[in-house]
């Protein structure tokens, strides 16, 4: 720690709501806030707010926060299981994962690229297993769906920014612990690979209260309190970050593509089926009034008599009249052309083509299955994803159908409206043209097929309820979810044809299959189950590549939450610190290896010198500001509780640790308990307020101290360069009389 820093306020504010939790971004200078009305904002360093973020739902408390290591995504986890994932640019939720049980614990991790970098250098001369190395060539030559589900067309370039990937170019890792002791482990935060109960590692129940993964990702510690409020650590053996990083990246890719798309489809078909609606609503009210003065079946019946024999019942005439009227069917005639035109344009542009994007992504997923000696113990499965593959088939030939059926209603309907607009200027007495006056035969049966269900609209069911408007014609049955009432006459087709004459082809695996009866909304339903169950099977099947190798059993606790820190030294070498209430802190140096487990520990305490005698400080809150400094939030024991920020060296204080026996528990055995206030250098600054906690961040040396009451904040520059001497002595002194001296107005507020 170079003696020339100091530590400088920044910012003194007062917020409208009490903060439970604060972050920071180790990549900008954003911290990320929670309040007890359940909101997160994020504030930048000015204290100039971004954006604030409502909860999901009334009543929701925010329970844990973490960045993506890129710092472009944050983690929210709430009280109620669910994990929200939150694009910092414009706080919209790219992603929802329900834990279904209170979240107590997020983190956020990403393999080391020095790391990865090393190993494929070592793996050059294995060539012969370096032959699928993943590169993603989709982005060529498919475009990704707009995530808003907006199915207006765009140019390429509109999707790149929403896009949740973000061209992720390293693994990283979620990990989400729970309250009923089950760890979640979720690839770039969505796809979750894995879920472990820590309470089988234990054999007995337990609460998550925090997670530390190594600087390989091939260790998981998981802090965990018991049912008598015992701090455990579990060490878990993840080796299969190390040893098939690459496979679950491409899975994990594909499995956001996949389910991008999936959630695009369904928002188009949301767009398709409302398109249909908001026309249905309109002539459904007209023919409601109608079919209300007329016996069931009056509708179709007094319309044929008029189309056949020119019989027109007064029913009709007052409904042509008054309610439909001339100027009422030119609009509508426009209204439902548009509706058709709309609808297939979401057919070919959104439908079909993302549908087909689907298929390419199921059949690189399907590649990488066969490889089974290297996606094998994934657990993905070629027979799964070949029924995904099956049922995109099944939904493309479907839409391609429905396309065919609205071309036929569009004929249909021109002809009954051409009709219905000659049949309103004969009633009125106006000069009907002959063109359309002529009728031809076949515009007879288009018409005919357009009012066969007429009668359905406007009545009520067995149970009192209206039907559906969707039976007015044929294309509506596609959008119900229901087996279709009136099927596509596919005898003229020579496909269909040639498979009929060819058992053997019909029934072969690779033939896409046509479903007469079922509907769109149905086949994408079974498409939509298809995809999840791939990424269902990996959850299960790797769960045995998890073993806990070793249990530290530290300290009995209280119901009090645990405040700890923990970072990585080197890839094998971590450090842990606990706070024990009120006064003393724990340091744990862990050295993991594959074959071996080694620690260390020590026990520090902090005292306050004053003129009369020596008190020990309390300790409010700590973490790790770098691997040589740990920042510590104390309190001075006396009236006005006044805080103290302190950075604290630890290559001085790991010379005080002792090594212990890790089969025992820790809290039996001797530990040395050295007092930290004389271990130097250190650099310590009064914060002038009563504290609560605090949030500190090494990479963008800032800190930031809550009071209290938990309304109002400070924040702090932790390595500002001193202004002049005097600063200097009265901020950066080793002498056991520091803290008295720091406290004599050396503050510089800004």
């Amino acid at each position: 720690m170079s003696a020339f820093h100091v530590i400088k306020q920044l910012e003194d504010k007062n917020v409208p709501n009490e903060i439970n939790f604060m972050i920071w971004s180790d990549r900008m200078d954003l911290v990320a806030l929670s309040n007890v009305k359940g909101e997160v904002a994020l504030h930048r360093l000015s204290w100039t707010r971004a954006w604030n973020l409502s909860p999901p739902k009334d009543n929701l408390q925010v329970n844990a926060i973490a960045w993506r290591p890129d710092g472009k995504v944050l983690a929210v986890g709430y009280n109620s299981g669910e994990v929200l994932l939150i694009s910092v640019e414009n706080k919209k939720t790219l992603n929802v994962k329900d834990a279904r049980t209170e979240i107590t614990c997020l983190k956020w991790v990403q393999e080391k690229v020095e790391l990865k970098s090393n190993d494929s250098l070592n793996l050059k001369e294995e060539q012969p297993k370096d032959y699928m190395k993943y590169i993603d060539l989709t982005k060529l030559y498919l475009k990704d769906p707009p995530m808003n589900g907006s199915s207006d067309s765009s140019t390429p370039g509109d999707t790149k920014e929403t896009n949740f990937l973000q061209e992720q170019t390293e693994l990283n890792l979620l990990l989400v612990g729970t309250k009923d002791g089950y760890l979640h482990i979720r690839v770039f935060g969505c796809f979750t690979c894995s879920i472990l109960n820590i309470n089988d590692y234990l054999g007995s129940a337990c609460s998550i209260e925090d997670i530390h993964i190594s600087e390989d990702l091939s260790k998981i510690f998981v802090t965990v309190k018991d049912a008598q409020n015992n701090i455990k650590i579990v060490v878990i053996n993840a080796q299969i970050f190390k040893t098939h990083v690459q496979e679950l990246f491409c899975i994990a890719i594909k499995y956001v593509k996949l389910v991008d798309l999936v959630k695009y489809l369904t928002n188009t078909i949301t767009n398709i089926t409302e398109t249909w609606e908001s026309f249905l609503l309109e002539f459904d009210h007209k023919l409601s009034k109608y079919a209300k003065k007329v016996p069931e079946g009056g509708i179709t019946a007094d319309f044929l008599d008029f189309l056949m024999f020119g019989i027109c019942a007064p029913e009709l005439e007052e409904f042509l009249m008054t309610d439909l009227t001339k100027k009422g069917l030119e609009k509508f005639g426009q209204t439902i052309e548009m509706s058709y035109s709309n609808i297939q344009k979401l057919l070919l542009n959104n439908i079909t083509k993302f549908g087909q994007n689907l298929s390419y992504h199921l059949a690189e997923l399907r590649g990488m299955a066969r490889f089974e000696h290297r996606y094998g113990i994934t657990g993905i499965n070629e027979d799964q994803i070949n029924n995904a593959i099956q049922s995109t088939g099944a939904f493309l030939i479907k839409a391609g159908e429905m396309q065919q059926v609205i071309n036929h209603s569009v004929i249909n309907y021109k002809a009954f409206f051409r009709w219905l607009y000659g049949v309103i200027l004969y009633l009125t007495d106006e000069a009907v043209s002959s063109e359309i006056h002529k009728t031809a035969e076949q515009d007879l049966t288009y018409i005919t097929e357009f009012l066969q269900n007429f009668d359905q609209i406007g009545n009520k069911g067995k149970e009192g309820q209206t039907t559906n408007g969707f039976v007015m014609e044929r294309v509506g049955q596609y959008l119900a979810d229901a087996p279709l009432k009136i099927t596509s006459d596919l005898d003229g087709n020579e496909w269909q044809n040639f498979l009929s004459k060819n058992e053997c082809l019909r029934n072969h695996a690779h033939i896409l299959q046509h479903y007469k009866s079922t509907s769109l909304i149905q086949q994408f339903k079974e498409l939509a189950v298809n995809i999840s169950d791939i990424f269902d099977t990996p959850k299960m099947k790797l769960q045995s590549e998890f073993k806990a190798s070793y249990v530290f059993d530290f300290f009995d606790f209280n119901a009090e939450p645990l405040k700890m820190s923990s970072i990585n030294v080197t890839k094998e070498m971590m450090l842990f610190s606990f706070i024990e209430p009120s006064t003393n802190i724990y340091l744990l140096q862990v050295h993991v290896t594959d074959d071996k487990c080694l620690a260390r520990y020590g026990k520090f305490h902090f005292t306050q010198s004053t003129e009369d005698n020596s008190q020990v400080y309390d300790i409010l809150d700590i973490a790790f500001y770098s691997n040589n400094i740990l920042s510590v939030l104390l309190q001075e024991n006396s009236p006005y509780k006044l805080a103290v920020l302190l950075q604290f060296s630890l290559p001085s204080a790991l010379d005080n640790l002792v090594e212990i026996d890790i089969h025992s528990k820790i809290n039996r055995q001797t530990l040395p308990n050295s007092d930290g206030s004389l271990i130097s250098p250190k650099l310590i600054k009064n914060v002038e307020m009563s504290a609560s906690r605090f949030a500190v961040s090494g990479a963008r040396r800032v800190s930031i101290v809550l009071s209290e009451n938990k309304r109002k904040v400070k924040l702090f520059e932790m390595e500002a360069e001193e202004e002049d001497e005097e600063d200097a002595d009265m901020t950066c002194n080793t002498s056991k009389d520091e803290s008295r001296q720091d406290r004599s107005s050396n503050d510089v507020s800004l």
